[in-house]
Parts: structure tokens; sequence; C-alpha cells
């Protein structure tokens, strides 16, 4: 009797799970289009199947077993025991560097599907991940999944939304700034400089001499100015 209590027992946690993770994913589906109209076509065409699947569950009792056993069947498998080791805790991979990395693959779009983080998952940490594993990953970090995540130049997906991304983005590096910087002047140039600009006399014969003036603005001219000798 225990048992078949414990048996009762799980189908009823999973059973709860499973109508909660396909509430999840109908909501996740309709909220990711994009315009009104999106969400009123995804509406229809999830009307439609319902509508369907009622009306052959109400004909027919065999359609009812049938969804009775494969309810059970999901309910059964959504409360299987956990795994001491998951390969997220083997990878040494937190919330916070999940948060980071997706993050970081998202960029300025609006998400990021699960194939593009369980390859690069797989190059960071050597290890062989697949889109599964990266769901679970996702679960126990409680970032929801979405089925629809449109990603320019990729498509659409099952994927993670830039919404459902705890955190925020890292800011950008600040441009480095301008810093004044004063010229700076190479000792020997500006004495050479000096040097090319200072008037220099000289001695001429009889006791007269020549100022040579050179002209700052122009170095291939120069002023003379002769003094001649002064008499005794």
């Amino acid at each position: 009797m225990t048992r078949f209590r414990k048996v009762i027992e799980r189908l009823a946690k999973g059973s709860s799970a499973v109508a909660l993770g396909v509430a999840r994913g109908i909501a996740g589906w309709l909220k990711a289009g994009e315009k009104l109209s999106d969400f009123l076509v995804r509406l229809l065409f999830l009307g439609i199947p319902l509508y369907v699947t009622w009306r052959l569950l109400a004909a027919t009792r065999a359609a009812m077993w049938v969804f009775l056993v494969v309810w059970l069947l999901a309910s059964w498998r959504a409360t299987r025991p956990a795994k001491e080791e998951t390969k997220a805790e083997e990878a040494g991979l937190h919330p916070e560097d999940l948060a980071e990395l997706l993050w970081e693959l998202t960029g300025d779009r609006k998400g990021v599907h699960l194939a593009r983080v369980a390859q690069q998952l797989t190059k960071e940490t050597e290890r062989s991940w697949s889109t599964k594993d990266v769901r679970k990953l996702l679960g126990t970090a409680g970032i929801p999944v979405r089925h629809s995540v449109r990603v320019p130049g990729v498509g659409v997906a099952v994927g993670v939304h830039r919404q459902d991304i705890p955190g925020s983005p890292s800011p950008a590096p600040e441009e480095a700034r301008l810093q004044e910087v004063e010229p700076q002047v190479n000792p020997a140039t500006a004495t050479a400089t000096a040097t090319a600009t200072t008037p220099y006399v000289r001695q001429l014969g009889g006791g007269g001499t020549a100022t040579f003036i050179p002209d700052p603005t122009n170095p291939q001219r120069t002023a003379v100015k002769v003094e001649p000798p002064k008499e005794g």
C-alpha cells in the first residue's frame, strides 16, 4: 500500500509539472510574437488543434485512453530523481557565469539560441554539450526558455530572450579620453634653433666689425651690419 501511494504521489507531482511546463511553453510561444497580429495568429493556430483534440477525445474513448497513457508516462518521467552531479557542477559553471555568457552571446540582438549556447559551452569547457543539457542548465539557474526566439541572420529557434536573462549586459569600455599634452622640445634642437637666430660679430681688417643677424622667419636670409673702424 505504501508503494502504491508513492506511485500515486509521483504521478500527481509529475502531472502538475507537465501541466505547468505546457502552460509556460504556450505562454512563451504567444509572447514571442513581436506584433499584435503575430499574437492573434498564434492564438488562432493554438485554438484550432485544441478544439480538434477536444472533439476527438469526446467522440471516442480509445483516443481518451491513449491521451491518458501518454500523459501518465510524461508525468512519470517528469519526476525522475535528478543526478547527484550535473554537467554544470562538473564544469564549475555558476548562474552568474551563465548569465554573463548569455549576455555575451546575445550582444545587441533579441536573444540567443540554445544550439549556440551549447556550442560555446562545448568550446569553453571541453565537454560535449547538447541543447537538452543547456535546457536543464537553464532550468537549474531559473532562466526561462522560449520556443521561438528570432536572431537576425540565423532565424527562429528555441532559445533565451534578452528580457529573461538576469542582470544586465556589461557596460562597454569607455573610450580613452584625449589628454592635453604639452609639446616636448628636444634640448639639442632648442639649442640649435637659438644659435641659428642669435646675431654674431666678426672682426674685419683695420678694426672694423661685421654683425650678422639671421632672419628668424627665413633661415636662408641674413642681415649684415658693417661698422667701419673707429678713428683714433
